[in-house]
């Protein structure tokens, strides 16, 4: 997926960094109630299916970043970087 090593270490060096923010922003009391309210809000214990394809999609979308976020939080970074690499 990456072009060359150069472009491998900035997208590691930028994923750390990212990573790092998300602790910090969401590790404490008020990040963790946060997280509680995000989760009820992007579809994370129910489906996003919808009988407009439209409606569905945006709740999808808002399903994904909670996702983001949560992998950013919970998973180790080689995990991410070996996801990155399959595609």
């Amino acid at each position: 997926m990456f072009d060359n090593k150069k472009q491998e270490r900035e997208i590691e060096k930028q994923l750390a960094e990212n990573q790092q923010l998300y602790h910090r922003v969401f590790g404490g009391p008020d990040g963790k109630a946060v997280l509680k309210d995000l989760e009820k809000r992007c579809f994370i214990n129910y489906t996003t299916y919808n009988d407009s394809h439209g409606q569905m999609s945006f709740n999808e979308g808002r399903r994904s970043i909670y996702v983001h976020i949560k992998n950013l939080l919970e998973r180790d970074l080689k995990e991410i970087l070996e996801e990155l690499t399959k595609g």
